[in-house]
């Protein structure tokens, strides 16, 4: 009864909110999830369908060979469980990213350096993606303009999303298959913008391209700042002013891209801190991260659903300037987003006529209800707040509803 009772929730949810939405809803899943515990633990055949237009698998590695590879002893049960979720909402897409923070950027700068290279890397690309039924890449290289990294990256970066997309064009006519999308996650940081896009080139050849709006603020500083603040504080100075949502989406936008390709991203996280002194307000000194989650198990990191524990007996307090909660307990100071801070993004991105959010990441919201708000309350909350912009249009549809209505009752039945 449980499995049929999320079957039909998920679809009133796709019902009443999806349909008539013109935004997009990305939401990435990390394929170690699967090996947390307790309410930590998220495997792909819990993701709910119905609450995301594209789902990202995270991350694929570049070989020594300049090939792109999963290294999961699980990957082939994953990635079958994964893209099956199509059979459930025929309108879902699915990508595979590859690279990511902790990957870095060596094999990277290897295989961009010569046509050769790229060209291995992008026939594999293809072969990985068709192999398994994903429909398309989403690159995620952190980033190519980092210090350290060949000056030259930022024009084979160019090159590569401009191969990778005319090959997978290509591809799709020789084969008479859909065309593979193409996604990148891209920098906030207005240095490494700079440094390692040249975005009027690349955006013709990206089908959106993800913003990742959080992670301005972290230990590596020495001192209390928010993950993700919407707007600069007043009294920030130099760099510091460009540390924000608003700034980030709105320079990628005032260097050509369209806004409908334009995806903010959203934090199913916050960063924690140990406060070295008394004084708990934004710009306090620290001594570090904060201490491990029980579940994430990652020095000043926690999920949403390890964050409504830390709450209970906190001092909460709204930041007016930047649009965010943060909380303090025990010289604890943590810096998250809530469902009021993320209804204020969402209002700013219907406001601004941008495309829509990722999530970063779906297992990091509460699947089990264990701060109960529900399941998946951030993704839920999301969704609506789309659908009140742009309606249902369930009415225009009906052959569309009767089959995922048949395609879900088959679900159920077998």
């Amino acid at each position: 009864m449980g499995m049929i009772f999320k079957l039909f929730v998920g679809f009133f949810i796709f019902l009443q909110l999806q349909l008539g939405s013109t935004y997009i809803i990305i939401c990435y899943f990390t394929n170690w999830a699967q090996y947390r515990t307790g309410i930590g633990r998220y495997a792909a055949s819990d993701i709910n369908p119905f609450l995301c237009t594209h789902l990202i698998y995270a991350f694929a590695e570049i070989t020594e060979d300049y090939k792109i590879i999963i290294q999961d002893t699980n990957e082939e049960a994953s990635l079958k469980v994964f893209n099956g979720l199509k059979s459930r909402n025929s309108e879902l897409k699915t990508l595979l990213a590859v690279g990511g923070w902790n990957f870095g950027s060596v094999r990277f700068n290897k295989m961009v350096s010569t046509q050769l290279t790229r060209a291995i890397f992008i026939h594999s690309v293809i072969n990985f993606l068709r192999l398994h039924q994903f429909d398309g890449l989403d690159v995620d290289w952190a980033y190519p303009g980092m210090t350290g990294n060949p000056p030259e990256n930022k024009q084979l970066y160019s090159k590569l999303i401009q191969e990778l997309k005319t090959t997978f064009q290509l591809e799709a006519r020789k084969e008479s298959k859909p065309t593979l999308l193409l996604s990148a996650a891209l920098a906030s940081g207005k240095r490494n913008i700079d440094n390692s896009y040249e975005i009027p080139k690349i955006i013709k050849y990206l089908d959106f391209i993800g913003v990742q709006t959080f992670d301005f603020h972290g230990p590596w500083e020495n001192f209390t700042g928010h993950n993700s603040p919407l707007y600069p504080r007043k009294d920030k100075r130099g760099d510091s002013v460009y540390l924000n949502v608003d700034f980030a989406i709105k320079y990628y936008r005032g260097k050509g891209v369209p806004g409908r390709k334009l995806i903010m991203g959203i934090a199913t996280y916050g960063r924690s801190y140990n406060l070295s002194t008394s004084f708990s307000g934004v710009g306090a000194p620290i001594t570090g991260p904060g201490p491990k989650a029980n579940f994430t198990n990652e020095s000043g990191i926690m999920a949403n659903y390890e964050i409504c524990d830390f709450l209970k007996g906190a001092n909460y307090f709204w930041d007016d300037e930047q649009e965010v909660p943060y909380a303090v307990k025990d010289r604890i100071w943590l810096g998250y987003d809530n469902l009021r801070s993320i209804k204020v993004k969402v209002d700013w991105i219907k406001e601004h006529k941008y495309g829509g959010v990722f999530v970063w990441t779906i297992d990091y919201d509460d699947l089990n209800g264990h701060c109960q708000r529900g399941s998946q309350p951030v993704l839920v909350h999301i969704n609506q707040l789309f659908t009140a912009a742009s309606g249902s249009q369930l009415t225009k549809s009906p052959m569309k509803i009767f089959a995922l209505v048949l395609a879900i009752i088959m679900a159920i039945l077998y």
